[in-house]
């Protein structure tokens, strides 16, 4: 099986104004989306009541079809994309017993040949709402793609919706190589990224990964308010939702999704 885990480390590194910087392990679902209907051969993933992990459409971007797969091809052809398309390796968090909450995915798309062709990251923000970055084919050098982008997104109530992200990543192998960086006018203020190291996804597997974070996906939401709180605490300047719409651009809403109302403030 193509599909598998990554063992990872998550950091955040905000410089101005005020400094906060932490880091925390997790582990990521590295899916082939041509396997997709071969996971529930895990009796830990599946879509019957108890199962610990399941993987839906509805969790993700949004096109018209049941299929996660051709939901994002009929996204990037929306997009001007016209390049072949192969395999696609999404990596993600699961629903896990019922819940989910993913502050970022990322679809790692080859071409027919199994090169590299296009990666996109599906952001999301607490109050139900995703915005889709695409770093196409002019943005691959010497292996790794490299783009920055107007955010556009309220993401985190400390910083302006008109920042810009910088993107660096690889396709995943045996390791998981990810950052993304965010600037503003004087330069880079935060920086975060997520390492990790490759592990085969078996059941004895999942399950020791499962048994070392449990409740993986309320790990974040726990983390947006404890960090919202100290950033608070710290005097950071607030940025409300309301007061920046014309910074918010392309957006889109989880039809499934239940509102939270809690911003993020790890980006």
């Amino acid at each position: 099986m193509k599909s598998c885990l990554y063992n990872c480390e998550i950091y955040h590194d905000r410089r101005r104004p005020k400094v906060h910087a932490f880091n925390y392990r997790v582990f990521m679902f590295c899916i082939d989306l041509d396997e997709a209907h071969l996971l529930d051969r895990n009796p830990l993933i599946g879509h019957w009541p108890g199962t610990i992990y399941s993987l839906r459409a509805t969790d993700h971007l949004q096109s018209g079809s049941s299929s996660i797969r051709e939901n994002l091809i009929r996204y990037l052809r929306s997009q001007g994309y016209t390049g072949t398309i192969g395999s696609i390796r999404l990596v993600t968090h699961l629903r896990t017993l019922g819940y989910i909450f993913n502050p970022v995915s990322f679809y790692f798309i080859a071409d027919a040949d199994g090169h590299p062709a296009c990666i996109l990251a599906e952001v999301a923000n607490t109050f139900n709402e995703q915005k889709l970055y695409i770093l196409g084919p002019d943005t691959l050098s010497h292996g790794r793609f490299r783009d920055q982008q107007v955010k556009e997104f309220y993401i985190s109530p400390f910083s302006a919706a008109g920042t810009k992200l910088h993107f660096s990543m690889r396709f995943p192998d045996d390791r998981l190589q990810i950052a993304i960086d965010q600037s503003d006018e004087e330069g880079i203020f935060f920086r975060s990224g997520m390492k990790g190291q490759r592990i085969p996804l078996t059941t004895r597997n999942l399950l020791l990964q499962t048994l070392r974070y449990p409740w993986i996906t309320l790990q974040g939401i726990v983390a947006i308010h404890v960090h919202a709180l100290i950033l608070a605490i710290k005097k950071v300047p607030f940025y409300r939702k309301e007061a920046q719409p014309d910074l918010q651009k392309n957006i889109r809403t989880y039809l499934n999704a239940r509102p939270m109302r809690v911003p993020d403030p790890l980006v």
